[in-house]
Formats: structure tokens, sequence, C-alpha cells
């Protein structure tokens, strides 16, 4: 589980434990079964109950349980398989960046539930640390090892074409840059950071902001053979609009990053 101030934890429970509900039930015809990267903190995670809880589950039941009453059945898994199963319709829904790939089998909300920035990570002792820290354009990455997890869609859209140290989990990039082996990471700063500190990699780990790539947007999608999926992508919409409005949605990012 992430490291979380005792604070936080106790602002945690009582959504926390909604999504747990939800996602603990058995599954019946009529519920939106909601997948996660179960290794995404505090995005998204498997607590040692191996519950998925995070920031994503609890801005999902947020929309679309408590603001559109729809029934939700929330699960875990590697990221890549999570995509697999809303693709071939075992499950019906993630919240993620809305790829040319991805909007092949689901449909997408116009507005992002969270938009996390991107950051660049290196090694304090990488040998070439002066030249990874002038790091401003895509072009400057080509002659550095460059590390990412199978199935982030930001690294394969934004760095298409260019060599990737691929692995299965974004703990084992950190390590890989810990070791030495693959010179950076460029992802989301809220995650990425969090694992690092998770790790005990504070002072052998850091980053730099980068404009390299958007900001990833995480939308909600939709496995377009999923029944009035359009009609709901719309509802949802809403749903997004006005828990930004009110402040919900920001209240759940403060619980897990204050």
């Amino acid at each position: 589980m992430s490291v979380i101030s005792r604070r936080a934890v106790c602002k945690m429970i009582p959504i926390a434990a909604t999504a747990l509900i939800a996602g603990a039930r058995p599954s019946k015809a009529a519920d939106l079964k909601v997948v996660y990267y179960n290794a995404f903190s505090p995005v998204s995670f498997e607590n040692d109950a191996h519950e998925i809880v995070g920031i994503l589950p609890d801005m999902m039941n947020e929309i679309l349980s408590r603001r559109m009453k729809l029934p939700l059945v929330m699960q875990g898994m590697p990221w890549a398989r999570a995509q697999a199963s809303v693709q071939d319709g075992s499950a019906d829904a993630f919240c993620t960046l809305p790829t040319q790939a991805r909007l092949d089998y689901a449909i997408f909300t116009r507005h992002p539930a969270i938009t996390l920035k991107i950051e660049l990570f290196y090694a304090v002792d990488n040998p070439r640390r002066a030249e990874i820290e002038a790091i401003h354009t895509i072009e400057q990455l080509k002659g550095f090892r460059q590390g990412d997890y199978v199935g982030n869609g930001f690294a394969e859209t934004t760095f298409k074409g260019m060599p990737i140290d691929w692995t299965p989990t974004l703990e084992s990039v950190f390590k890989k840059i810990e070791l030495g082996r693959v010179d950076m990471f460029v992802g989301t700063d809220i995650v990425a950071k969090n694992l690092v500190k998770q790790l005990g990699l504070g002072e052998k780990i850091r980053s730099i902001p980068v404009d390299i790539g958007a900001p990833t947007p995480f939308c909600i999608g939709i496995r377009k053979t999923y029944p009035d999926a359009t009609s709901l992508i719309e509802r949802a919409d809403d749903a997004i609009e006005a828990a930004e409005k009110d402040g919900a949605l920001s209240r759940i990012i403060q619980r897990y990053t204050s």
C-alpha cells in the first residue's frame, strides 16, 4: 500500500469504503464493470486486501455511481490486460488517455476526470546528468536509454518509433534507473513521484518538468458494444463538469496527495 499520512487515510475511508463494497460484491448483468491498472499508486492500486483503491476508483465512484446512479463492479489488473478486457468485451469501462488505438473500440468523454503533468525522472549519479537536465525536446531523448512500462499509451503515442526498454511495471523501470540500466523515464508526475517515495529512492532519483508531449488527460471510456454507450458518455460528461464545479474531484486528489 502507498505511503500516505494518517490524516489522509482517515479522509479516504468514506469514499474508499463505498468503492470497495462495489468491487467486492458479485457481478450482475446490469453492472458496469470498470477496470484499472492495479500498480499505479496513487491513481489506482491494490491495497493489502487486494481491493482496488486510489484517485480514479474514487472518482469513478463519485461520477458513475453517486451522480449517475450506475451499479459498478471495480477490478484491478495489469494495465495491458485491463485494456484488452475492455476491447474484448469482458469489461465495460476504464479511465485513461483516449489514444487512437483505444478510440477504435471505446467512446470517451470530452472532459477528463483528471489531467496528469509530465516530468522526466533520472538517477542523480547518472554520468550524463548535465545532459539529461538540459533536455527540452523529444529529439534530445534519442541519445539516451529510455524505460517505460507495458501498456503506457502516453509513451506508445508520444515516443512512437523510438527505442524503449519496456518492462512489466513502473517499479521495475525505476529499479533499472537506479542500477544504471536505463537513463530515464518520462511520464506522469503524481504517479512517478509517489512511487519513487515508496521505493525509498528519493535521494537517488530526481525529476524535472518537461514540455514533452501533452499533459495526460484521463477520460472515461466505455466500450462501443456496451448498451447505450453514447448516451452514458454524454451523461458522464455532464457529471464530470458538475463534480469539477463543486470541487468533488479536487477533494479526491487532495486526499491522496496532501
